[in-house]
């Protein structure tokens, strides 16, 4: 990242910091809604480790396929990738929180993270996780291009090999990263998060 993107990000940074102690919030690093979807891919983790029957349940409801889809956007698949999607999460995803409405934030998050799923789902794979967190990506390149596309260009090619190389060149879940990540930054831009 260059200089004028990491002033931008400290200054948006710096911003939501002091509007949460004037709001008088006890959340740490004024990443309230971050922490909390982290938290739900914690408690996602958990359901597959301990309880994967009653995922499978889930699957043969009506509706089944799709709450699937859902959940998917929390459901890490397996401790490895709780760590890399909640790390993930919380570095992009605080990023965008400080410059994005809560309610954009989360349309960005979920929104990604279905549209992974269904992408994953409509080639034949089975759904995977952390689609979400690709979602996040999308709207963070699209707030840095607002600033440097060059920087952006460079920050989506990294992102780009690192997930290619960390999913196996899976075509299923390069898809759905694709996916997510599209939907992500054309939310982003629709919504024109950072223009609060």
């Amino acid at each position: 990242m260059d200089r004028e993107t990491k002033k931008f990000w400290r200054q948006q940074r710096r911003q939501m910091l002091q509007r949460d102690r004037r709001a008088g919030g006890g959340w740490h690093h004024g990443s309230p809604i971050t922490i909390t979807l982290i938290g739900l891919m914690v408690l996602g983790w958990l359901v597959e480790a301990f309880l994967p029957n009653a995922l499978m349940q889930i699957a043969i409801l009506p509706g089944g396929r799709l709450m699937g889809i859902l959940l998917s956007t929390i459901l890490p698949s397996g401790f490895l990738g709780l760590l890399f999607s909640g790390l993930f999460v919380w570095i992009v995803g605080s990023a965008v929180e400080s410059i994005a409405k809560p309610a954009v934030y989360l349309l960005v998050f979920f929104g990604g993270g279905i549209v992974g799923g269904l992408v994953t789902n409509f080639v034949g794979a089975s759904t995977g996780a952390g689609f979400a967190a690709f979602g996040l990506a999308g709207a963070y390149v699209y707030a840095m291009s607002r600033i440097n596309q060059r920087g952006a260009m460079q920050w989506a090619l990294v992102l780009l090999l690192m997930n290619a190389l960390l999913s196996g060149f899976q075509a299923g879940l390069l898809a759905g990263e694709a996916g997510a990540f599209v939907a992500g930054l054309s939310l982003a831009a629709v919504t024109e998060i950072g223009s609060r």
